[in-house]
């Protein structure tokens, strides 16, 4: 089996949430998809742990009454990927004496053809031009002219449509040099109706105007409309005259949206869907500015893909009332039909007006939709066998390609995927998923490894709250109020500026944190008003990443600030939490060696029960509690000068390499074998309040090792009663 491996799969029960996050007595909104025959069954379970190893917590899902809990009848609901521009034209009469001109880019050619342009009239016919490896197609109601022609992927083109009474006359040209490069012409209209709709970057489907087909994989810019037939110089830049222009559509316009203005006349707005890329060079890039805010007109381009998916837009099959004294905690809509289930979880907060626990654990909402439906190339016959033998969630982003990708994979023309979005089924945040076989452990990844962290508290009968890094978005600091201490998950790696500003708010006034992760703050993303539940990222020039933005693309649409790694913004996580990300390696654990200063007094009450050096050389994510993402301590990069190393990791299994950031110049052996350990640390603060990070992503995965009673357990156990005992 490969990755997006093509097949026909079984018919799928699966669902989405409107949110990820909510508090007791609002209400969320369930949408459901099933192509199964019978009915489906819904109600409502409370997740404590997500672990499918027949060894390990297990899994532990228990149902609670709720109002919607029932029976509902099966739809299947298309997820319809591909983002386009739709643009009505309302009662312009363009059937006759204009010429529609606009720039392309091709970033994929394939011999199946790919839509620049449609327009549609009432009579349901289309005009449309398409591109394919060999040439060009204009299709006119049933008559098709076509041009051959060797178009060279990353060039920009111009193409001018005459729209006449006697026929069609369409004339491309090199952008870059003004050239003819090919034509095409057709017969008369034969009297068709007036156009309404012009769609961009794709044609509708036949029978369904809903829905699109036919994508264009690469970038649009200057579309306009004039009156008469203004094919050759007197479309030249400069040379048309303002009462000539029917319509302008500028892209550099209202960039943060998902509005298409036009500067014509006759204001002919429109919208594009699903989230193509704004914000990106077009073809008057000149690199004379690096940010699109200073230059508007070079970046007045919008990228599209044929599997941008934003939001799958099903109706909502029955919403939650959550109940105003429902505890916090995590939560899932259980979906059981025949042999089908699927869990969407879901996180509760307490009411505004409610009671407070002590400690809050935060959730890393901004990781989970970084890597939703991450696919990561190891579907194969031992992960099959595998997830059946442990009755693991049963589907994965491999065998469904439409329900869109993760912040980790390419669009198909080989440009790295920007956006993500919860308005979609998020196969691998999903009680019971499997990242990996792995031999030494569990395999889990994200959500489910950070419910190891839910079971410890449900196990040692310590009352939390939950809160996600949505929450922190939504409301800053005032999301951390009355807490003592703050408990991150094991890796929140993905920050926005404001989630940043929260947490550290919260130390400055006196809280406390334990950092149970690694590899976390680490990228910067964007939040949009105009786009819920969805987040930006523009990978920079350094970083663990698997592609990185093309020059002058690296700040965000939604916000226009500059993206990349937080390092490289001047907000280094080692001020935050003293240790940042320096290595990464295969999914395999290792032990931390407490160090001398461990010793000292001042942490008698940390190590209060352990015994040994050793500690961690155990669990259920890789085997070991310290390993596959580690951070250390480094004063260069902010480490406070009070901050002390209590232990370090050694002996790791596999291949590990130092993060590009922290290489700057060929570095001898020893230094990068240096790097290549976890730090756990302490850093105390001025009101009797601390710091504690782990500095491993699979810290957690040892809590549950011989029924949460080790050395990791006892640790964390000694932090939480001392946050406990402050604030």
């Amino acid at each position: 089996m490969k990755q997006d491996q093509a097949k026909e799969n079984p018919p799928i029960l699966i669902g989405y949430t409107n949110r990820l996050s909510a508090r007791a007595g609002e209400n969320i909104e369930v949408k459901v998809s099933s192509g199964l025959s019978s009915d489906y069954a819904a109600d409502l379970v409370r997740i404590f742990s997500a672990d499918p190893n027949p060894n390990g917590p297990g899994m532990d899902v228990r149902p609670v009454s709720a109002a919607f809990e029932g029976t509902y009848r099966s739809v299947a609901k298309p997820s319809r990927p591909g983002s386009c521009g739709i643009i009505p034209l309302g009662n312009t009469n363009i059937a006759a004496d204009a010429t529609f001109s606009i720039r392309f880019q091709p970033r994929l050619l394939r011999e199946s053809p790919q839509v620049l342009f449609s327009f549609l009239a009432l009579s349901e016919g289309a005009v449309s031009v398409s591109i394919q490896k060999d040439g060009l197609k204009l299709e006119t109601f049933a008559e098709t002219s076509a041009a051959p022609f060797a178009f060279e992927v990353g060039r920009w083109y111009e193409l001018r449509l005459s729209i006449a009474s006697r026929g069609l006359h369409l004339v491309g040209y090199f952008v870059e040099t003004g050239s003819r490069c090919f034509e095409v012409k057709t017969g008369r209209l034969r009297g068709k109706a007036a156009f309404t709709k012009l769609v961009l970057a794709a044609t509708p489907q036949p029978g369904d105007p809903s829905a699109f087909t036919s994508f264009f994989n690469g970038r649009l810019e200057a579309p306009r409309l004039l009156r008469g037939e203004q094919l050759v110089e007197r479309l030249v830049e400069g040379h048309v005259l303002e009462e000539e222009i029917l319509a302008f559509w500028d892209f550099g316009i209202d960039i943060p949206t998902s509005n298409i203005r036009d500067k014509g006349p006759l204001r002919l707005d429109g919208t594009f869907r699903n989230l193509p890329a704004r914000a990106v060079r077009g073809s008057r890039w000149s690199g004379a500015e690096m940010c699109w805010r200073h230059a508007i007109d070079e970046y007045a381009a919008v990228h599209f893909h044929e599997d941008d998916l934003y939001d799958c837009g099903w109706e909502t099959d029955f919403s939650f009332d959550i109940p105003h004294d429902l505890p916090s905690g995590v939560y899932g809509i259980r979906l059981r039909c025949d042999n089908a289930e699927d869990i969407i979880p879901f996180f509760v907060r307490p009411a505004s007006d409610a009671k407070k626990a002590r400690v809050a654990v935060l959730f890393s909402t901004f990781t989970y939709l970084a890597y939703a439906n991450h696919p990561r190339g190891n579907f194969d016959e031992a992960y099959v066998k595998r997830r059946s033998a442990w009755h693991a969630y049963p589907n994965h982003p491999a065998e469904y390609p439409g329900f869109g990708r993760s912040l980790y994979n390419f669009h198909p023309d080989g440009s790295g995927i920007m956006f993500s979005s919860m308005l979609r089924p998020l196969l691998n945040m999903r009680p019971g998923y499997l990242a990996y076989v792995d031999d030494r452990g569990s395999g889990l990844r994200t959500f489910p490894a950070d419910m190891h962290l839910i079971a410890w508290c449900a196990a040692k009968d310590i009352a939390v709250d939950v809160v996600t890094d949505h929450d922190l978005e939504a409301e800053g600091s005032e999301a951390l109020d009355e807490y003592a201490l703050v408990l991150t998950v094991t890796h929140p790696e993905y920050q926005s500026a404001r989630t940043l500003d929260a947490i550290e708010n919260f130390v400055v006034h006196g809280g406390s944190l334990g950092y149970l992760g690694g590899n976390g703050f680490y990228w910067r993303v964007a939040t949009s008003g105009a786009f819920p539940g969805a987040i930006e990222i523009r990978r920079g020039e350094t970083g663990a990443r698997v592609w990185e933005a093309e020059p002058g693309e690296y700040f965000h649409a939604f916000d226009g600030c500059y993206g990349g790694l937080w390092l490289k913004n001047d907000r280094p996580p080692q001020r935050l939490v003293g240790v940042g990300m320096s290595a990464h390696g295969d999914f395999t654990g290792s032990f931390y060696r407490r160090t001398d200063a461990s010793y000292d007094p001042r942490f008698a009450w940390l190590f209060d029960g352990i015994d040994g050096e050793i500690v961690g050389d155990f669990g259920f994510c890789g085997g070991g509690a310290a390993g596959f993402e580690v951070d250390i301590v480094d004063s260069s990069l902010g480490t406070p000068p009070d901050a002390v190393v209590l232990a370090q990791s050694e002996e790791y299994l596999g291949e590990y390499h130092c993060v590009p950031e922290k290489i700057v110049w060929p570095q001898p052996l020893a230094w990068h074998s240096s790097q290549i350990r976890a730090d756990l640390c302490f850093i105390p603060k001025p009101h009797g309040n601390f710091v504690f990070s782990t500095g491993s992503i699979l810290f957690c995965g040892s809590l549950p090792v011989n029924d949460f009673k080790n050395n990791i357990s006892k640790l964390l156990e000694n932090v939480v009663r001392r946050g406990l005992s402050g604030r």
